[in-house]
């Protein structure tokens, strides 16, 4: 079943379907949609720099790589999210699924506010392009 699992959400992602309906279908744990609002527009310059910010000094190194480039974790370059989904995510964590990295939750680390602002950085790479 693993094995499928990982078969289907790659054939998946090279044809552009969204591995979160995958995982939804599989019965997987998702993070909970249940969150606050973002207590500024996530478009706001301001948030969006704080947010590149943060995530420079927590998420790049050893997950992600600079402004969102493939490391170990998946690049956020060039991706479109559902700002909810991303914020459960982060505040939640991931669990590993079948990449097998376990993205940790940064709810007791980070309030919501720095969250909403890693989440506004994060969707401002929705157009950003590799070199």
């Amino acid at each position: 079943m693993r094995v499928v699992l990982v078969f289907v959400m790659i054939a998946s992602a090279a044809v552009g379907v969204p591995t979160v309906a995958i995982v939804r279908a599989q019965g997987m744990r998702q993070p909970s949609a249940d969150i606050s609002k973002p207590p500024f527009p996530l478009d706001d310059p301001k948030a969006i720099e704080e947010g590149a910010h943060r995530f420079s000094a927590s998420c790049t190194g050893y997950c992600h790589g600079r402004e969102g480039r493939v490391s170990r974790a998946p690049k956020l370059r060039g991706k479109t999210y559902d700002p909810n989904f991303l914020y459960a995510r982060i505040a939640q964590g991931s669990p590993g699924g079948a990449t097998g990295l376990v993205m940790p939750a940064f709810q007791t680390m980070l309030p919501p506010e720095e969250i909403w602002k890693l989440v506004a950085y994060v969707m401002s790479l929705s157009n950003a392009k590799d070199e």
